[in-house]
């Protein structure tokens, strides 16, 4: 148990928000400090070798500025949108073998878009008898972009320690907001851009996709962006309606096949999180379909206090769900 206050921050940046907070483990509780949404410019959306470097890094400056962080250093996260996943079943092995196998073996005979592929993975399952194969869910991206990452950051004043895949980060906030009661978890991201699909099992992410379905779409024209960034994009019930049709019919055509099964299965339940949509709406929506159970995530507001609670924005919910999961990685592991 620590005898001191432990601080700790937790990053996502999507193509259309930089969001950040600090979170603070006492004796007794865990707290929400801080928080930092900004909006990143449309020019942002494109491929990112077509960013200004040194304006992206400006802007992140500038969503800084007066801010006084009791750390500096902060855990990144990496959405399924640089990320493929994929489950392989390789020869039962010692750990220490795995990744040079992974390396030799499976990379070679996976059609990845990445020149200098960078990986992780983890084990599922048990391997019963001697001779088994061992199931195992391997992550990759691209080295440089992980390196660019990390080098855009510490050019914003800030210390990367750690990189995660948001869907760990996703997975790790609802468990400690949800007392980790859903074991068969379904997570659904959603973003301005597209939507981030993960299956967890006992809280072992399984494998997970991202869906290319954008909001400005399914909006009324002349919708303009409200002050706040957290404002929706949709807010209307016809066009939630017509996103909520679109974004079944993707999770039944989608992704691999084996992944779109589990997804469907009786027993899972999927967890709503995000923003750029009115998630209420688009949660009672989807209770009219036939559809595993449906829940939103549990938004912070229990571990932040009455002031800022008070002025924080009304559509918070859950668009805080990644940062906070990957702050509490600093906080209860550091």
């Amino acid at each position: 148990m620590p005898l001191f206050p432990r601080f700790s921050l937790g990053m996502e940046m999507n193509d259309s928000l930089f969001k950040l907070v600090e979170m603070k483990k006492g004796l007794r509780r865990t707290r929400l400090t801080q928080y930092v949404v900004h909006p990143l410019l449309p020019v942002w959306q494109e491929e990112r070798t077509a960013v200004d470097r040194e304006e992206l890094i400006q802007s992140i400056r500038d969503a800084l500025l007066g801010r006084r962080f009791r750390t500096r250093r902060v855990h990144l996260t990496l959405s399924n949108r640089h990320v493929i996943t994929g489950v392989w079943n390789i020869p039962e092995m010692r750990p220490s073998r795995v990744r040079r196998w992974i390396e030799k073996k499976v990379l070679p005979e996976w059609d990845l878009p990445y020149d200098d592929p960078h990986f992780d993975y983890q084990p599922i399952g048990h391997v019963w008898q001697e001779g088994d194969h061992q199931a195992v869910v391997v992550a990759v991206t691209s080295r440089s972009h992980v390196e660019q990452m990390v080098e855009l950051i510490g050019c914003c004043g800030l210390e990367p320690v750690s990189i995660d895949l948001a869907a760990h980060s996703l997975q790790r906030w609802v468990h400690f907001s949800d007392d980790g009661s859903l074991p068969r978890l379904v997570t659904l991201q959603v973003s301005r851009e597209g939507v981030e699909v993960n299956l967890f099992h006992h809280g072992v992410l399984q494998g997970g996709i991202y869906l290319s379905l954008g909001m400005d779409s399914f909006a009324r024209e002349g919708v303009q962006p409200g002050v706040d960034p957290l404002s929706p994009v949709l807010s209307d019930p016809d066009p939630i309606a017509a996103y909520g049709h679109a974004l079944l019919e993707a999770l039944r055509k989608e992704g691999p096949d084996w992944l779109r099964r589990e997804l469907w299965k009786p027993g899972r339940v999927w967890v709503l999180t995000g923003t750029g949509i009115d998630l209420n709406q688009l949660l009672r929506w989807m209770k009219n379909r036939e559809t595993p159970q449906v829940q939103l995530g549990i938004g912070p507001r229990e571990i932040m206090d009455e002031e800022m609670s008070l002025h924080s924005s009304p559509w918070l919910e859950t668009a805080l769900s990644i940062p906070l999961g990957a702050a509490l990685n600093g906080v209860y592991d550091e």
